[in-house]
């Protein structure tokens, strides 16, 4: 008789690459489009692919239209039922179907995983803590604390690409769980961490991580990020998409760890199996 070990999906032979797409290139439908491309040609090659998207434009755009006013505290949006319910429709129902139909249309078989179908993110409500050190609530927003990589391992045996959008259970409440808004680098993060992946490419709207007024880095230690963080050089928007590539680099050998450009051509598919690529690459 098989032991349950045997019985569960095992990560891939050869690890996934593991993408992250966010940024306003979200908002340009041809560069989806061209990244969409560049992922089903990494599956058509071979590679298992993994994709956690955001939308934060999106949510706002939609919260206007229903006369709900945004609100961020410390850079982070302001969650309470009403804006979970707009994140959860456009994430889950409208952002994440779009690039997974991207992604299909480019010739490889995505997988939506979504609470809205199959859930595999678990959360705990996190708030935020200020540089004095203040706590600050951000209402039903989490800090992912477990994901269920058997999904992720299944599809990509099966040849599709999972595709996951950043809303999660929240592992306080009973099921069915209550959900709770999450912040997509830091999703991309945790999910880097599962063995399966030895490869996260980090897809935005820059050249890379900005080392002075303007240059770029194109390659940067994990105490070189520490430091350029420690004096707010990196700063804003750039903290977590640092801080989920140094929690990759903490849990796995990584082959690559890269921030890439997404508005340059194949910025993501260079940065997935090349050397020269628009962006950064980050190493121990």
């Amino acid at each position: 008789m098989n032991s349950p070990d045997a019985q569960r999906p095992h990560p891939p032979q050869h690890g996934a690459i593991l993408v992250k797409v966010g940024g306003s290139i979200q908002d340009n439908p041809a560069q989806m489009k061209a990244i969409a491309a560049d992922i089903a040609e990494l599956a058509r090659r071979g590679h298992g692919v993994i994709v956690v998207h955001g939308g934060g434009k999106a949510i706002s755009a939609a919260m206007t239209a229903a006369g709900l006013q945004a609100r961020f505290v410390l850079g982070q949006r302001y969650t309470d039922e009403a804006t979970l319910s707009i994140v959860e429709r456009v994430l889950c129902g409208e952002v994440n179907a779009q690039l997974a139909g991207d992604i299909t249309h480019g010739g490889a078989r995505a997988e939506p995983m979504t609470t809205l179908n199959r859930p595999v993110l678990y959360a705990r409500r996190a708030g935020a803590t200020d540089k004095e050190g203040a706590h600050h609530d951000l209402g039903l927003v989490g800090r992912v604390t477990r994901v269920d990589t058997d999904p992720l391992a299944q599809s990509i045996a099966g040849g599709a690409v999972p595709v996951i959008a950043p809303v999660a259970l929240d592992e306080a409440t009973p099921p069915p769980h209550a959900k709770l808004n999450v912040n997509a680098d830091l999703v991309a993060g945790q999910v880097a961490q599962w063995e399966g992946v030895d490869t996260f490419i980090l897809v935005s709207d820059t050249a890379g991580v900005r080392v002075d007024g303007t240059n770029y880095a194109a390659t940067l230690t994990v105490a070189q990020c520490e430091d350029l963080k420690a004096r707010a050089v990196i700063d804003g928007g750039m903290i977590p998409k640092i801080d989920a590539c140094l929690m990759a680099l903490a849990k796995n050998p990584f082959r690559r760890v890269c921030i890439t450009d997404g508005r340059a051509t194949h910025g993501l598919l260079s940065a997935a199996v090349g050397d020269d690529f628009p962006g950064t690459r980050i190493v121990r």
